[in-house]
């Protein structure tokens, strides 16, 4: 709750509470996180890489069913493309 930006007022809600009582809390918060030792660095994550090239044989129109079509178009799928 002290974390919702919300109560500082948006087009949707009013403001319930003003910005520096809202930075003080946060400042409070964070000060008693840091003294219970709850304040930990995020671990760089490598990043994710998803392939967006791949290699397929040509396709047909097989099935009126879409779902079918669609698992007969993946299975056309041959290789992804680059590995990074």
């Amino acid at each position: 709750m002290l974390k919702n930006k919300h109560y500082l007022g948006d087009e949707y809600y009013p403001a319930i509470i003003d910005r520096e009582t809202f930075d003080r809390a946060e400042q409070e918060r964070m000060r008693r996180a840091a003294a219970l030792g709850r304040i930990k660095e995020p671990a760089e994550q490598e990043g994710i890489l998803i392939p967006t090239v791949f290699h397929a044989k040509p396709m047909e129109q097989t099935f009126d069913d879409p779902f079918l079509q669609a698992e007969y178009a993946y299975s056309l799928i041959e290789s992804e493309g680059k590995q990074w």
